[in-house]
This record gives C-alpha cells, structure tokens and sequence, in this order.
C-alpha cells in the first residue's frame, strides 16, 4: 500500500470525528429546525462511513451496504441542496420552479454522461452485481448535477441573492465545495487515477467538515442589517417574471405537440 491510499484510508476512517461533531454542533446550536434536511443528511453520512468501515474487510457485505445505504441517502443529499435553493429563492418563485427544474435537467444529462464513464463489467453476476453498477451510476451522475446546480447558483445568487445570513453564505459555499470534490473525485477514478480522486476527495471532504463545524453557529442566523441593492433586487424581479414566462411557453409548447392533429 502505497502513501496516498494510506493517507486516503486514515482519512477515511477519521472521517467520523468531524461527521459525529457536526452532528453535535448543529444540534447544541439550535440548527437541526433550521436546516433539517442538511440535519439528516450528516447523520445519514455517518450512518454510512461506519457501516462502510465496519464491512470494510468482507467485499460481499461492503457492496451490499454501499448499495442499500446510497439508495437512501442520494435522496437526503438531493432534498439539502434544494433547502439550501428554498431558502435563496423564497422571494422570487419564478426562480424556484425554475430552478428546480433545472435541476432535473442537469442530473438527467449528468445520468446520461455518467453512464458513458462506467463501463460495464463482462464479469458481472446477479443483482449484487448489477445493484452495484447502477448506484455507482447514479451516484456520480447525482454529484455531478448538484455540483453544476449549485455552482450556477452561487454565480446567480452573487448578483440576485439579496440580503441572507452568514449561515447560509457559509452553508452554500461549503456544500458546492464538498459536492464538486465527490464530483472531481469520481472523474479522477473514472480516469484510471483512482488514488489521487480518492485522496482529493478525502482531503476536501474533511476540510468541508471542519469548515461546517466551525463557521455555522447561532450567531450566524442573525438577519442581515442591510438590505440588498434596490437595483439587483428590479434586475431580479424582472428576470423572475421573464422565467415565469419562459416557464409557461415550454409548458404550453409541450402540451400543443402533445395533441394529435
């Protein structure tokens, strides 16, 4: 074993520190009701990297824990990142329905690539097998549409975002930098550099979490003192309606090639 796989190992292992103390901090902090699903996202995290150790040794029971545990926890990660856009776009609903929708879009064609990068084994047997190379499809395409969601976020909410807490600037920085590192990590794999995508994904990951433990905190939901610029704010509401509209042509263009003439 080589030093990055150590390094990669410890890593991952020692994961569970900073899991078990974020877990603990949103709790004694009172941000369990203010972010739920991200909540139950880190303990459905922890859940996972100890089960996944603990099966470590016995590759048949570690594949079938890495697919029962993805199935679950690949909709907590899609339902966090969408509280993080709710609580961004709750002034302009345009913007949500379609953003939301644009999220559907990214992790289709995200899906639609992925399955171009994972090749099928000539080797695979039984539905253990077959389990295992549709999670790890849909896993990478998952990462990869909510990191192309979140970054689009971030660059529209730069301008548009308006006045929001600390908490949740700090929130969505370090949920787009945890969600682009499984992305980069899985391209590296993908790319025949298994070791150093495993160990960027580990050492980004952790860092995530040690950002997370200490930058959310009570104070951080405080409001703004200052409200957004009135400017960006009519930029915003302009293009809000002009999504809307948007929104409302597809819709309408969908159901007339719908009909039968």
């Amino acid at each position: 074993m080589d030093w990055e796989q150590q390094v990669t190992l410890w890593l991952w292992r020692s994961s569970i520190v900073p899991l078990a103390v974020l877990c603990l901090r949103l709790a004694n902090s009172g941000l369990v009701s203010t972010y739920p699903r991200f909540f139950a996202y880190v303990i459905a995290l922890t859940a996972e990297s100890t089960l996944l150790i603990l099966s470590d040794r016995k590759p048949g029971l570690y594949q079938q824990v890495y697919v029962v545990t993805r199935i679950v926890l690949l909709p907590i990660e899609i339902g966090a990142v969408l509280e993080i856009f709710n609580r961004w776009s709750d002034s302009f609903k345009g913007i949500g329905t379609f953003g939301r929708r644009l999220l559907l879009v990214l992790l289709v064609l995200a899906g639609g690539i992925c399955v171009s990068t994972v090749p099928i084994s000539s080797s695979m047997r039984g539905w253990v097998d077959f389990a295992v190379y549709a999670i790890t499809v849909s896993n990478r395409a998952v990462q990869a549409g909510l990191a192309a969601f979140l970054i689009f976020m971030l660059i529209f909410y730069s301008k548009f975002g308006g006045p929001v807490t600390r908490n949740l600037r700090h929130h969505t920085r370090a949920m787009t930098a945890f969600v682009v590192a499984n992305t980069l990590g899985y391209f590296l794999i993908a790319s025949r550099f298994n070791d150093i995508g495993n160990l960027v994904l580990q050492m980004i990951s952790t860092g995530t979490l040690v950002f997370w433990i200490v930058a959310l905190d009570r104070s951080g939901e405080e409001p703004p003192e200052r409200p957004g610029n009135p400017d960006d704010w009519a930029d915003a509401e302009n293009l809000n309606r002009q999504l809307i509209d948007y929104a409302d042509t597809v819709k309408q263009s969908r159901r007339g090639g719908g009909k039968k003439k």
